[in-house]
């Protein structure tokens, strides 16, 4: 692809916008701008931003001098909406840049602060953009217009490359991982692994999804065979294996964001952590004690703000079958950052939620107690811990099973779930031979624990422990092994099988924030398909499904992807 060096006109980059070519307006992400940022007294610099009805946008210009003239339009402006009586002064530089001035002046000039122009791409720029939410304000001497939405991701986050075998590949950044540890401030340095969706510039109903080729793309500089490092994808591309082309856009995406335009709040002192787990000591506890901290704060309501939906089984609601009866409980909420939270429903025998104080005793719609807030906080917590370990990609829709009691895989009956106890849950390991099984404890059954796996795994039959209870009934006879489905089997374990590894929770994780914003775009998805899901009419059954499955089909083929 061949990078625009002619200097950038408005008036012309606005007919090439109305034109919607998507592959002509890539060669202008590498025009160069000039991008307005405040520096306060203390040398501190962040982005001007101006707020043109409800959308904020940076500033930039084709010209420092151009930029030069716009801030003192606007400062002229404001000095006289201070003083009235004075005179108007000064001539306009262009219908538009001086329509969205008198739009925005207020919005722009900070008192205190000295005007810094600095030299960015419009590739950079737009990049920043898309991270924080904004859009871009553009002017020259002639012209000016402003944008947002999608573009930003174009110019921004999107490069043609090249594959192994030479042919055209459209790659955006679709993930740039951020990491945190209990021990160190910058563990690891923003973007050392990315997620790079295989995608297209025009649509083409026709592409076969299986054969996109998304991959995870980390930097073999680092020794990922460190414990203490997030476990990498299965199939992932080390940096220096990729073409000339490919290591510069990964570098490119690497760079850490601007700093938010939004001032830092202040953030009041951290209460002491009440979380205790007497498997866990309180040294391994420092990194889940924050991570706990955000879903206590940001994802999780008071308890009367959590819904359990409680249905019959289809086959139940005519009250003429002597088969068990099944409830389906659904788990929802609107967290207090205001988005909605919607999980997958668990079945369980309705005998066993009226025989729990702790969950409702009837169908219908039921709020939460405090007993079981506690517990939906900490089962949370946990699932996003172990999330945090690695890049598997999840819509989290599972990511509360377990928390009601339910059927033991290798057991005879249900396990009942002791609300009141604390220990559990709590991240653990199942050592199988050379492989590591993480697990969430759910409960104690006499001397094993009720384990849930946290990861798809298939484990071969000579590394399942003999001491397994029913070992025989788990393997496969076909591929003599044992598969374990994540957030699905109830396994009783013995505890002498069960540790808690000191690497495991002072190890270095994908950070709180992107976890919260893959848990954010997840619960979206979800929320859309139980509105669907919930539709009764019944014209619209029949072809419903097709779509639920047509939008599932879609996003988990951009969001999942089909890697290398």
């Amino acid at each position: 692809m061949t990078i625009s060096t002619t200097p950038l006109s408005v008036n012309e980059f606005r007919q090439e916008l109305s034109v919607s070519n998507q592959r002509k307006m890539l060669t202008w992400a590498g025009c160069e701008l000039r991008v307005a940022f405040w520096r306060t007294v203390s040398g501190k610099e962040r982005p001007a931003v101006i707020k043109i009805n409800a959308q904020r946008y940076y500033v930039a210009s084709t010209s420092a001098d151009n930029m030069q003239t716009w801030f003192a339009r606007i400062q002229r402006e404001k000095n006289l909406q201070e003083s009235p009586g004075d005179e108007t002064s000064g001539d306009s530089s262009g219908e538009g840049y001086e329509k969205s001035s008198k739009k925005s002046s207020e919005e722009s000039f900070e008192e205190s602060s000295e005007l810094v122009i600095k030299s960015l791409s419009l590739a950079e720029l737009a990049r920043n953009a898309h991270i924080h939410q904004l859009g871009i304000h553009l002017s020259d001497e002639q012209a000016a217009m402003y944008f947002s939405g999608s573009i930003m991701t174009l110019w921004g986050e999107t490069a043609i490359l090249e594959d192994k075998k030479g042919q055209e590949i459209i790659y955006r950044a679709a993930e740039v991982f951020t990491f945190e540890s209990p021990d160190e401030p910058d563990p690891i340095p923003y973007g050392a692994v990315q997620y790079w969706h295989d995608g297209e510039l025009e649509y083409n109903p026709d592409r076969d999804l299986s054969k996109q080729q998304s991959l995870h793309v980390f930097d073999d500089q680092w020794d990922w065979n460190s414990p203490l490092f997030p476990t990498l994808p299965d199939k992932v591309q080390a940096l220096s294996s990729l073409s000339s082309n490919a290591q510069a856009f990964f570098e490119r995406m690497r760079v850490p964001p601007l700093q938010s335009p939004e001032p830092e709040p202040v953030q009041p002192p951290a209460p002491e952590p009440s979380y205790q787990n007497a498997f866990v000591g309180a040294d391994n506890l420092a990194s889940f004690h924050s991570l706990r901290g955000m879903v206590d704060q940001d994802i999780v309501p008071p308890a009367d703000d959590i819904t359990l939906t409680i249905t019959k089984d289809a086959k139940h609601r005519d009250k003429r079958t002597d088969s068990t009866e099944r409830w389906g409980i659904r788990i929802s909420f609107t967290t207090p950052m205001g988005f909605n939270a919607v999980f997958d429903p668990d079945w369980l025998d309705a005998s066993l939620c009226k025989a729990n104080t702790t969950l409702p005793d009837t169908t219908g719609v039921h709020h939460a107690s405090d007993v079981l807030r506690e517990r939906i906080v900490n089962h949370l917590a946990w699932s996003f811990f172990q999330h945090g370990r690695g890049f598997v990609k999840t819509l989290f829709g599972t990511a509360l099973k377990g928390l009601l009691p339910n059927c033991i895989t290798n057991g005879y009956g249900a396990f009942q779930l002791d609300y009141a106890d604390k220990r559990f849950p709590c991240l653990a390991r199942f050592q199988c031979g050379e492989l590591e099984v993480a697990v969430l404890l759910l409960g104690q059954d006499k001397g094993n624990y009720v384990c849930m796996p946290l990861k798809f795994e298939e484990i071969p039959e000579a590394d399942l422990p003999t001491l397994v209870p029913r070992r025989s009934e788990l393997i496969s006879m076909e591929s003599k092994s044992i598969i374990l489905s994540e957030h699905h089997h109830r396994l009783i374990i013995p505890m002498s099988l069960i540790d808690f590894p000191d690497h495991w929770y002072r190890g270095i994780r994908v950070s709180n924030q992107h976890i919260k914003s893959q848990f954010i775009f997840g619960m979206r998805f979800n929320t859309m398909i139980a509105e669907m899901e919930n539709e009764q009419t019944t014209t619209a059954r029949f072809p419903l499904k097709w779509i639920i499955a047509g939008c599932a089909a879609v996003v988990l083929g951009v969001i999942l992807g089909v890697s290398l």
